[in-house]
C-alpha cells in the first residue's frame, strides 16, 4: 500500500464522519396537504360503566364538582389492527402502549415504544392565567367505528352544553387519526398535546444512541433534525407553523401531524428517559370557548414509503444519507432485497454483492492497479531524472511525463479505486445501517445482527490483517530498492511502517460500524488482492 493510497484512505474517513456530522443535512420538504374527511359513521358502542367515587380537579374553574358521579378507571382499553396494537386509559383520555405486531426485540418479545408508566397525547388546556392538565380526567369513554376502522372516543360532559372530547381512530397500518374537540368549558388561548414520554429503546447496542436517536420537525416547510446528543445538553424550542415533529430510535418513531388547516404554532423538544420527547401547543391571538381540530398520530416503523403515504414530509423522519447520494442508496438497498429473495441469509448477499462490484469496477481497477505497479518499477529512472534536473523544475516535469507516458504509469493511478470507493462507502454504510431489512439480520455464529458492530471484533481483525497482506504485496523487491537512492529508500521505509500503522487505526475505525458493511470491506479487499496477485504475476512474465 503507497503512500498515496494511504492518504486517500485517511482522506476517506475523515470526510465521511465530518459529512455524517456537520455537512449531510435534509433537505427543505415541499408543504402537502390533507383536507379534513367528514363522512363518519359511529356504531358498536360501548359505553363505561360510571361510579359514584368523586374525582377533584385542582385548577379553576373545577370540571368535576363534588358530587358529580365520574367514570371508573380503565387502564386497559384496546384498539388494533393486523400491524398495530394500542393500549389506551380514560384517565385522560392518553395512548398507554404502542405495539408493532411485525416487529420483535431480539428476545423474541413483540417492540412497544411507549415506555412504562408513560403516556402520549395528554392535553393541556392553557388560558391567559393557568393551565388546566386533564392528565387525570376521569372520561367516559365509547368504542366505536368509523368507516369500518376500530376507534375510542373519550369525552367529560360536566354540563350538556360544556364538553371536552378526544376520538382515536385506527388506520389499516401505524396511523392514528386524533380529533379534539373542546366546547363551552371556557375561554381558552390554546392547549398543547404531549409526547414528552420519550420512545423504548428497541436495539440491544446503544453506544450510538446519542446520534442515532432523534427528533425531526417541519416548522414554517423547513426540516429541523436534532440528536439525542444535543437535546440532552439544551432544550430546544421553535415558534412557527409546526407541519408535524417526531422522535425517532435508529429504527422506530413517534410522530404527530397537524391536519389542514394546520394551527399549531409551537413545539418543544426535550429528553425523557434518554431518548428524544416533544410537546406541541395550539394558540391563538383572542380566546375562544370553541376548538375542534385533526391531528395524524403515527407509531410504527421509520420507514421511507410508509411515512410518505401520510404526506407533509413524514418521509424525512427516515435516514436515508446525503441528498447526492440517494439514488445509489435506492439502488443498493434493491439490488440488495432482490438477492435475497433468492439467498435468504444477507451475510452471503453481501458476499455476492462485494463479488459483482468488484466485477462492475474491475476495467477500472485493474488499469489503475497496472498504472501503480508500472510507477513502481521505473522509481529508479524517476529518481535519475529529479538529480539530473533539479535546477531545472520545468524540464524535470517534461521529462517525468514523457516517462510516465512511455511506461503506461500515472502518479496517481493508485488513487482511483478509492475514489471510486467513496460513494459506494458512503451509501452502504447507509442502507446498512438503516435499512430495516438489515435490522437483525444474521450471517453465522456469533453475527447475529449484521447492522450492528461485530461484538468481538473478529471482522475487523480480518479485514486488519488482509490490508497488511494487501499492503506488503506492493513492497518493492530488494533489487529495485538497491537502484533507488536514499531519499527514496526513506520513503519506502515510512510506507512500510505505514503499511502496519494503517490497519490498527482502521481497525478502531471499524470496529464500531455495522459488521455488515466491515463484511462487504474486507471480502472486496480479498478479492483485490487476488486481482493485483494476477496483475503482478503477469507483468513478471511480461518482463521476463
Amino acid at each position: 500500500m503507497d503512500k498515496r493510497t494511504i492518504i486517500g484512505i485517511i482522506v476517506i474517513f475523515a470526510i465521511f464522519f465530518l459529512s455524517e456530522q456537520f455537512i449531510w443535512k435534509k433537505t427543505k420538504p415541499a408543504p402537502a396537504s390533507n383536507p379534513k374527511q367528514e363522512n363518519t359513521q359511529v356504531s358498536d358502542s360501548i359505553p363505561a360503566k360510571p361510579t359514584a367515587q368523586p374525582t377533584l380537579i385542582q385548577t379553576p374553574p373545577a370540571f368535576v364538582e363534588p358530587d358529580m358521579k365520574t367514570a371508573a378507571i380503565n387502564d386497559n382499553i384496546i384498539l388494533e389492527n393486523d400491524s398495530l396494537k394500542l393500549v389506551f386509559s380514560n384517565r385522560g383520555g392518553v395512548i398507554r402502549q404502542a405495539f408493532l405486531k411485525k416487529f420483535s426485540l431480539a428476545n423474541k418479545q413483540t417492540v412497544q415504544l411507549i415506555p412504562t408508566g408513560k403516556e402520549v397525547a395528554n392535553t393541556v388546556l392553557i388560558n391567559d392565567s393557568n393551565t388546566t392538565d386533564l392528565k387525570n380526567l376521569p372520561f367516559d369513554y365509547t368504542l366505536i367505528t368509523e368507516n369500518g376502522k376500530p376507534g375510542v372516543r373519550f369525552s367529560f360532559t360536566p354540563e350538556p352544553d360544556r364538553i371536552i372530547e378526544k376520538t382515536f381512530i385506527l388506520d389499516g397500518a401505524y396511523g392514528v387519526k386524533l380529533n379534539l374537540k373542546l366546547h363551552s368549558v371556557y375561554s381558552l388561548m390554546g392547549y398543547s398535546l404531549g409526547f414528552d414520554s420519550g420512545i423504548n429503546d428497541t436495539e440491544d447496542y446503544l453506544k450510538a444512541k446519542g446520534q442515532d436517536y432523534k427528533f425531526y420537525a417541519q416548522v414554517d416547510n423547513q426540516l429541523v433534525r436534532k440528536d439525542l446528543a444535543k437535546l440532552n445538553k439544551d432544550t430546544f424550542t421553535q415558534n412557527g407553523k409546526v407541519d408535524w415533529a417526531a422522535a425517532r430510535t435508529k429504527y422506530f418513531t413517534i410522530a404527530c401531524r397537524d391536519l389542514e388547516p394546520v394551527l399549531t404554532n409551537s413545539v418543544q423538544a426535550d429528553t425523557s428517559g434518554n431518548s428524544p420527547a416533544f410537546t406541541l401547543s395550539v394558540k391563538r391571538d383572542k380566546a375562544s370557548i370553541d376548538w375542534d381540530e385533526d391531528f395524524l398520530l403515527f407509531f410504527g416503523p421509520a420507514d421511507y414509503n410508509l411515512l410518505k403515504t401520510h404526506g407533509a414530509g413524514l418521509e424525512n423522519v427516515a435516514e436515508r444519507g446525503a441528498k447526492w447520494l440517494r439514488w445509489l442508496v435506492d439502488i443498493f438497498a434493491w439490488f440488495l432485497k432482490l438477492l435475497y429473495k433468492f439467498i435468504p441469509n444477507y451475510g452471503v448477499v453481501i458476499i455476492l454483492f462485494s463479488l459483482v462490484l468488484k466485477m462492475l469496477l474491475h476495467p477500472l481497477t485493474h488499469k489503475s492497479l497496472d498504472s501503480s505497479l508500472k510507477m513502481q518499477k521505473i522509481q529508479p529512472q524517476v529518481a535519475a531524472l529529479q538529480q539530473q534536473y533539479k535546477n531545472d523544475p520545468k524540464r524535470m516535469q517534461m521529462e517525468l511525463s514523457k516517462l510516465y507516458k512511455e511506461a503506461g504509469a500515472s502518479p496517481l493511478g493508485g488513487c482511483l479505486p478509492l475514489l471510486l470507493q467513496m460513494p459506494v462507502f458512503f451509501a452502504l454504510y447507509t442502507v446498512l445501517r438503516f435499512s430495516l431489512d438489515m435490522r437483525q439480520a444474521g450471517f453465522f455464529g456469533w453475527l447475529k445482527d449484521l447492522s450492528e458492530p461485530d461484538p468481538y471484533y473478529v471482522l475487523p481483525i480480518l479485514m486488519g490483517v488482509f490490508m497488511i497482506i494487501q499492503s506488503l504485496m506492493m513492497n518493492p523487491k530488494k533489487q529495485q530498492l538497491e537502484q533507488m537512492d536514499e531519499k527514496q529508500q526513506a520513503m519506502q521505509q515510512s510506507q512500510r511502517m505505514m503499511a502496519w500503522i494503517m490497519p490498527v487505526v482502521l481497525f478502531f475505525v471499524f470496529k464500531s460500524m455495522p459488521a455488515g458493511l466491515v463484511l462487504y470491506w474486507t471480502v472486496f479487499n480479498i478479492l483485490s488482492i487476488l486481482q493485483q496477485y494476477y496483475l503482478q504475476k503477469h507483468l513478471n512474465k511480461k518482463e521476463s
